[in-house]
């Protein structure tokens, strides 16, 4: 939504209102826009986390068409269709980030912080304003890294997931790696209705420390601080329709119930960060 609000009111400051218009018009068209925007298109295509970076690579590319973009580097015509070019056997194996680098240059624009436990996109075009971007949508592997023996103390590299790389049909623009299907969402994963929050409490700390709207979220700042405590997965509503909890006397569901209901779902004993095995 910030960036929708932002790029309108610049469109309406630059005089062109009616293209930014007929851009998000075209992301409907392209089935890149559902009913809760770019993120939900993107929820079809990568894990919750992965979700913030990658919608903003998508208005990104409408600031681009628009000559807002200041690119960090510009590729030659020649250089981008050689990006394009080379992604579908190239994502046949798992990819990480230097990988990326190293193989097709420091990117046009970096989306995302430097972190390695924190998704991040990077995208590739030129100084025209008429061409695309290709954007490689990289993820934390701290979920792959934390239950191997010996792997504390050991800070992952960013994998790449999927590269949005064809025009047309938003759901058939992407080239996924092996991780990134098997990272790609389920239809339950992708459900609206399920609104759990994850909350860190510390050893020996009176009040919780951290909040955070995904498990992976909170294992990648867990790790990054490496603290010590429990981490716990709260919701009434998704307690109940999931099974957890039923509802079985008459206070149950009252206001003071929900408001002291012990959360029933899932909980992590972390240890400098990591998961205690």
């Amino acid at each position: 939504m910030a960036e929708r609000l932002v790029l309108e009111a610049m469109a309406a400051v630059d005089g062109s209102l009616a293209r930014w218009r007929a851009a998000c018009d075209g992301l409907r068209d392209r089935d890149a826009f559902a009913a809760t925007g770019v993120m939900g298109a993107y929820s079809d295509i990568l894990p919750a986390d992965a979700l913030r970076d990658a919608t903003t690579s998508m208005y990104a590319e409408i600031a681009h068409h628009l000559g807002w973009l200041e690119l960090d580097r510009a590729l030659t015509t020649a250089g981008l269709e050689q990006v394009g070019g080379l992604i579908g056997e190239w994502v046949t194996q798992d990819r990480t980030l230097p990988e990326v680098v190293e193989t097709f240059g420091p990117p046009s624009l970096w989306i995302g912080g430097t972190n390695p436990y924190w998704p991040k996109t990077l995208a590739y075009t030129t100084a025209d304003r008429n061409d695309d971007l290709i954007c490689f949508h990289l993820w934390n592997t701290f979920a792959n890294t934390a239950a191997q023996p010996g792997q504390r103390g050991v800070h992952p590299k960013p994998v790449l997931l999927a590269v949005r790389h064809r025009p047309g049909n938003f759901p058939d623009s992407f080239s996924f790696t092996p991780e990134g299907l098997r990272r790609r969402p389920t239809s339950d994963q992708r459900s609206p209705l399920r609104s759990t929050i994850w909350i860190f409490h510390g050893d020996r700390a009176r009040h919780a420390s951290g909040v955070f709207d995904t498990l992976d979220a909170a294992l990648a700042w867990a790790a990054e601080h490496q603290v010590t405590g429990i981490l716990t997965e709260y919701a009434y509503d998704a307690a109940i329709s999931e099974g957890r909890f039923t509802p079985s006397r008459g206070h149950h569901g009252t206001a003071d119930h929900v408001g002291t209901f012990s959360p029933g779902l899932r909980h992590l004993h972390l240890a400098s960060g990591h998961p205690d095995e």
